[in-house]
């Protein structure tokens, strides 16, 4: 069974702009409220959990506008690159804070089944367009 990539593609991005906004709109609003919620670690900063709502927002934003242009693969390719290299990134802290900081709780779980799956995702519609 062959995989629809323009379909994929959509299901990558709509769901991206999804998980974007939730926690954006979330780490902005009340970042005391997630830390209570899912057990984040005791490295909270509540300034920072807002910057990066913030920045989760304005990228929601940035994919809602282009979703008009995913049937043009030139012109999201550096956007899906960069989602994938985020995820990856995002990954690699998570691990970092779990084996060098003793991070580990409900919150950190969710994070990390969610990048894996954008990352797995990514790397697949991104395998599949080079072909």
């Amino acid at each position: 069974m062959a995989f629809d990539v323009e379909k994929e593609i959509k299901i990558w991005w709509i769901t991206g702009i999804i998980v974007l906004l939730v926690y954006g709109v979330w780490l902005y609003i009340s970042p005391e409220s997630y830390r209570a919620l899912l057990g984040s670690h005791r490295y909270f900063d509540p300034v920072s959990s807002r910057i990066i709502g913030g920045i989760y927002i304005a990228w929601a934003i940035i994919g809602i506008r282009i979703f008009k242009k995913l049937d043009n693969w030139e012109k999201i390719e550096e956007w899906m690159y960069f989602g994938v290299m985020v995820q990856i990134l995002i990954l690699i802290a998570e691990i970092i804070g779990i084996v060098m900081y003793g991070i580990f709780g409900v919150g950190v779980i969710i994070v990390i089944i969610i990048n894996i799956f954008f990352t797995i995702l990514g790397i697949h519609i991104i395998m599949q367009k080079r072909e």
